[in-house]
C-alpha cells in the first residue's frame, strides 16, 4: 500500500518518475515500488517520503473497519444535514487518519471532506480539491468513484451546469449497484437536476424512486422536498389538478413544520396554478401570502412580483400591475437576472398591445428565444415559440408560423439533444 501512497503523492506534486527517483533509486525500481510488486528498504522509503513531504516509515496501513464505518456514517450525517454530527465525525475521522494511512481510507476521507465543506459553506468545491480528487480517480476504488461523482454532481448543480450534473449523477447511479450501501440521495439529485432542465417526466420518475427511499428512512425533510419536486413537475406539465393536490397535501401534512421558504414556494406555486386556471382572485390571494413571507431567495421574490403583476393585469387592476412591474424590473436589474428582464419586457408589450410590432418580434426571435435555449430554460422557450407562431399566423405569414409551431411541438427532442 505504500506504493499506492507514493504514486498518489507524486502525481499530486506533478512529479515524473524520473524526478522522484533521481538520486534515490532507478526509475524501473520506483515503478515496481509504486505498483506494490516489491518492498523497498526503510532507507529508500524514508528518502522518498522526504522528497514527497510525507511519512512512509512506521505508519499503519491496515484497512480499519471501524474507521471505514465512521467515514460512511459521516457521509450519512452530511445527507441528513445534521451539522453538529457532521462536525463530530469530521474531527473523529481526521484524528483517526493521523495514525492510519491506508490509501483507500485516506481517499474516502478526502472525497467525503469535499462534500462536507461544500455543505457547510454552501459553496462549490475549490479548484485545488477538484484537481486532487481528479488525480486520485484513475487508480481509485468503485466506492471512491461513487462518492466522487456525487460530489461533482452537486458541484455542477450549484454552478447550474445541468448537463455536467446529470452526467455525474447518472455515473453515480450506475456505480450504486457496485457499492455496499443504499443511497436514496442519488435519485433525489437526479430528480432535482431533471426538474431544473424542465424534463418533468424524467424528474418524476426519479422523484418517486427517491420518495420510496425517504419514506422507508423516515427522512421528513427530504419527503417534503421530494413532494415539492413532484408538484413542480406536474405544474410544468400543465397537469394543474395534480400539482394543486400535492401542494395542498404539503400544506396539510406539514402545517407546523414547514420552513418559511417552503411555505412561500407553495403559496407562490398555488398562485401560478390558479392564475393558469383563470381563478385570478384565488391566485392573487395565494401570491399575496407568498409575498408577505420574507426569505432571502431573490429569484422567487422577483418571480412573485411577476405573477402579481400579470394577475393584477387580468383582474383589471392596471395601476397595481405597473407598480409590481416597476419593482420586479428594479430587482431584476440589480441582480442582473436576464430571465426576468425578458419576462417583464414581454408582459409590458402585452399590456401595451405592441407584440405585433417588428421591434418586439425581432428581439424575441433573435435574442430572447436563443438565450432561453442556451440557458436550458425550455418551458419559457416553448411558450415564446408558440407566441411567435400565433403572431406570424395573425400576420398571415403561414410558413414562418408553421416553423415556430413545429419547433414548439418538437421542443422535447431539442431539449434532450441539448442535454446529451
Amino acid at each position: 500500500m505504500k506504493g499506492s501512497l507514493i504514486k498518489q503523492h507524486r502525481k499530486l506534486n506533478n512529479m515524473t518518475l524520473e524526478e522522484l527517483a533521481r538520486g534515490i533509486c532507478s526509475v524501473s525500481y520506483l515503478s515496481k515500488i509504486e505498483h506494490n510488486t516489491i518492498n523497498a528498504s526503510e532507507q529508500i522509503y524514508r528518502l522518498l517520503g522526504e522528497r514527497l513531504n510525507i511519512a512512509l516509515t512506521d505508519i499503519n496501513q491496515e484497512f480499519d473497519e471501524t474507521i471505514y464505518l465512521d467515514l460512511i456514517n459521516w457521509h450519512e450525517a452530511i445527507q441528513l444535514r445534521d451539522f453538529p454530527l457532521m462536525k463530530e465525525y469530521y474531527e473523529k475521522n481526521k484524528k483517526a487518519l493521523e495514525y492510519n494511512r491506508n490509501v483507500e481510507l485516506v481517499n474516502l476521507y478526502k472525497v467525503i471532506l469535499a462534500r462536507h465543506n461544500s455543505k457547510i459553506e454552501d459553496e462549490v468545491v475549490d479548484e485545488e480539491t477538484l484537481k486532487e480528487l481528479g488525480n486520485i480517480y484513475p487508480n481509485s476504488t468503485k466506492e471512491f468513484q461513487f462518492f466522487y461523482h456525487k460530489v461533482l454532481g452537486v458541484h455542477s448543480l450549484l454552478k447550474l451546469e445541468l448537463k455536467e450534473a446529470l452526467y455525474h449523477f447518472h455515473k453515480a447511479e450506475v456505480l450504486l449497484g457496485k457499492v455496499p450501501h443504499n443511497d436514496t440521495e442519488v435519485y433525489f439529485h437526479l430528480a432535482l437536476a431533471y426538474s431544473q432542465t424542465h424534463a418533468a417526466v424524467e424528474s418524476n420518475y426519479y422523484a418517486h424512486m427517491a420518495l420510496d427511499g425517504y419514506l422507508n428512512e423516515l427522512d421528513y425533510e427530504r419527503i417534503v422536498d421530494t413532494y415539492m419536486i413532484i408538484a413542480i413537475n406536474y405544474r410544468a406539465l400543465n397537469i394543474f389538478s395534480l400539482a394543486e393536490e400535492y401542494y395542498l397535501k404539503l400544506l396539510k401534512i406539514s402545517k407546523y413544520h414547514l420552513r418559511s421558504l417552503e411555505k412561500r414556494r407553495i403559496y407562490h406555486n398555488l398562485g401560478f396554478i390558479y392564475a393558469n386556471q383563470e381563478r385570478y382572485e384565488e391566485a392573487f390571494d395565494m401570491l399575496d401570502k407568498a409575498f408577505n413571507i420574507h426569505t432571502d431567495e431573490i429569484f422567487f421574490e422577483i418571480s412573485t412580483f411577476y405573477l402579481l403583476a400579470s394577475t393584477s393585469y387580468y383582474r383589471g387592476n392596471i395601476e397595481d400591475c405597473w407598480n409590481y412591474i416597476e419593482e420586479g424590473e428594479k430587482k431584476s436589474e440589480e441582480r442582473n437576472i436576464t430571465f426576468f428582464k425578458y419576462k417583464f419586457f414581454i408582459l409590458k408589450n402585452t399590456i401595451n398591445k405592441t407584440t405585433h410590432e417588428d421591434q418586439f418580434i425581432n428581439q424575441v426571435e433573435h435574442e430572447i428565444i436563443p438565450t432561453l435555449r442556451e440557458n436550458n430554460q425550455y418551458g419559457e422557450y416553448r411558450n415564446l415559440l408558440v407566441m411567435l407562431g400565433n403572431i406570424y399566423y395573425e400576420k398571415r405569414m403561414y410558413k414562418k408560423s408553421a416553423m415556430f409551431f413545429k419547433e414548439a411541438n418538437n421542443y422535447k427532442e431539442t431539449q434532450k439533444k441539448d442535454l446529451l
